[in-house]
């Protein structure tokens, strides 16, 4: 039976978070690793934008600043995300070297979510992807690129009586090696488990909007504590997922720990790239 590696890495600060996918990534795309899913928390509130987004137009910094929250930009596209209160995953592959798990940005998206919809069963939670039509525009100009991720569905992410429960970026990388191009590719996103004492609307640049937004958000959104009426560990969350992935990709999960290159590289990625300005501030 083929394997996938299963990290749990407990709570860093954002800068190290997003450092250590990228370099779980790298370690992916050398073919050094079979698949890896990891599974962390953060050690305080964090705003994390998508790459293509501009900070000074998705996020009021001095807000953040104000209440202690860290900004850093994400490797994967998509929209700004409040990580508080959550549990995050984070899946790193090679397309060429396990092809099973997708050969574009769809079907791998694909795919994960029937391991996450999977792992919310186990947990008890019937949820449901979504399916957006093609070429369906916006109803409204808050549907726009700058609001919040939980406030927006993209297609295969994962609903629960109609509101966002799991929301995810993915991003893929070619390069070439030995003459060959390689493909790789990192999916990571947040899986809510309770509603958090803080609101990513407060945090947005200013906008006339900012009322509207902070009910879409709360009307579109939903979190494992509310549906299932009660507190769930984070403990039972992993032991869900490494269950449900398990099941609809036949592969051992095994875990595992970062292995000293990983941190090394990880390490230097926060203090060279996540930690400055040149990549948090760039676009």
């Amino acid at each position: 039976m083929k394997r996938w590696r299963v990290i749990f890495t407990g709570a860093n600060d954002a800068f190290f978070n997003m450092a250590l996918d990228e370099a779980l990534l790298l370690t992916c795309q050398k073919e050094a690793s079979p698949p890896v899913l990891r599974l962390y928390l953060w050690e305080r509130p964090a705003v994390s934008i998508g790459y293509f987004q501009t900070i000074g137009k998705t996020v009021d910094r001095q807000k953040c600043k104000e209440r202690d929250i860290l900004v850093v930009r994400r490797i994967t596209g998509g929209r700004a995300v409040l990580h508080e209160d959550e549990i995050t995953y984070s899946v790193c592959a090679s397309r060429d070297h396990f092809p099973e798990l997708g050969e574009s940005t769809i079907q791998t998206c694909q795919k994960l979510s029937m391991a996450l919809l999977e792992s919310l069963h186990v947990l008890g939670i019937d949820g449901e992807w979504v399916r957006p039509s093609r070429g369906k525009k916006p109803a409204s100009i808050y549907m726009n690129f700058f609001k919040p991720c939980f406030a927006s569905n993209s297609r295969y992410e994962i609903l629960v009586g109609g509101k966002k429960l799991i929301g995810s970026a993915q991003r893929r990388f070619s390069f070439r090696s030995d003459q060959n191009k390689k493909d790789c590719f990192i999916q990571h996103g947040s899986i809510l488990t309770g509603k958090g004492k803080r609101n990513l609307v407060e945090l947005l640049s200013e906008d006339s909007s900012v009322e509207m937004m902070r009910r879409n958000l709360e009307e579109r959104s939903t979190n494992i504590e509310k549906i299932l009426k009660r507190r769930v560990a984070w403990e039972e969350i992993v032991s869900a997922l490494k269950t449900g992935f398990e099941k609809v990709f036949s592969y051992r999960m095994e875990d595992s720990m970062i292995s000293e290159e990983e941190l090394k590289i990880a390490q230097n990625l926060k203090e060279k790239k996540y930690l400055s300005e040149g990549w948090n501030l760039a676009r």
